[in-house]
C-alpha cells in the first residue's frame, strides 16, 4: 500500500447516513418480498431481516451508545484500523461496480446457477489474481452450495435467466 492510498475517510463514509441508507434498502427489500408467493419471498425476506441487522450494528458502532466500543472491537467496525485506512480512487470503485453489474447481467440473461460461479470464477482469476486453480475451486464450491441449498434442500427453483426460461424476454 502506498502513501498516496492512506488517507482520512471523507465524511459522508464515517457518518450515520451509509447505514440509514443500508437500512432503508432492507426495509424496502423486505415490503417489496411480500408482494411474492410464500416460497418466493422466502429467500428476499431473509435477505432483508439480514441486511437489517447488519445495519444496526454498523450504526450501533457509528453512535456513542453503551456497548459501542465492544461492537466496535468485536465486529472490526472502526475506520482506525489498518485496513480501513485506504482510500480507494473513484476509478477503482466504478471498476468494482462494473463487475457487480457484470453479475447482475448475468443473472438476467443466463439465470443465478451458471452466472454466479462463472463470475466468481472470473473475479478471482482476473481481478484477485489468483490462479486459474484456485478459481475453479471457488466457483465449484459456490455451485454445489447453490445447487445443494436452493435447489435441492429449500426446493427452491433459482431464476434461468432469459435464455432458458420460459418466455424469456417477453416475460419481462
Amino acid at each position: 500500500m502506498s502513501q498516496a492510498d492512506v488517507g482520512k475517510p471523507p465524511r459522508s463514509v464515517v457518518s450515520i447516513y451509509p447505514p440509514l441508507v443500508i437500512l432503508a434498502v432492507a426495509l424496502g427489500l423486505g415490503v417489496w418480498a411480500q408482494a411474492y408467493s410464500d416460497v418466493a419471498r422466502r429467500f428476499p425476506t431473509v435477505v432483508a431481516v439480514l441486511l437489517a441487522a447488519l445495519a444496526m450494528i454498523d450504526l450501533w458502532s457509528r453512535l456513542p451508545l453503551p456497548g459501542q466500543r465492544f461492537i466496535s472491537a468485536f465486529w472490526g467496525t472502526s475506520f482506525d484500523r489498518r485496513e480501513m485506512m485506504v482510500v480507494p480512487p473513484l476509478v477503482a470503485e466504478l471498476r468494482l461496480l462494473a463487475w457487480v453489474l457484470l453479475a447482475f447481467g448475468g443473472m438476467a440473461v443466463v439465470g443465478i446457477l451458471p452466472a454466479l460461479p462463472t463470475f466468481c470464477f472470473l473475479f478471482v482469476w482476473l481481478r484477485a489474481g489468483r490462479s486459474v486453480w484456485q478459481a475453479v475451486q471457488v466457483a465449484l464450491v459456490l455451485l454445489v452450495f447453490e445447487y445443494l441449498v436452493f435447489e435441492w434442500l429449500l426446493d427452491y427453483e433459482l431464476y434461468r435467466g432469459l435464455l432458458f426460461s420460459k418466455g424469456g424476454l417477453a416475460r419481462w
